[in-house]
């Protein structure tokens, strides 16, 4: 998987799982995914180390893929984006993302 794919998939999974993770690790995971700070920069913002950041998003990363292997929402999103419920699916999304 290239890196824009993987960056893509952590994405999707902090949209959708996002809110399992602590504070702290979804903060920091939305600094360096959606708002594309580095990690010298995320470090500096909160006054940790830099291999904090970085052993912070690791973690993260494989709590996600954890979640996903045993919910499967992906997959159940992708198969229903392929169904003609994609519009409902639409709004599904949007719901979640907004913290419903």
């Amino acid at each position: 998987m290239d890196a824009v794919s993987k960056t893509v998939l952590i994405n999707r999974l902090l949209d959708l799982y996002g809110r399992l993770l602590t504070k702290s690790q979804y903060e920091i995971m939305d600094d360096y995914f959606n708002c594309n700070l580095s990690l010298s920069e995320i470090s500096s913002e909160r006054k940790i180390s830099r291999t904090a950041v970085q052993d912070t998003i690791k973690k993260a990363t494989k709590k996600l893929e954890d979640y996903e292997k045993k919910l499967g929402l992906c997959g159940v999103f992708d198969s229903l984006r392929n169904d003609k419920n994609a519009s409902l699916l639409d709004e599904i999304e949007e719901g979640i993302r907004n913290g419903i």
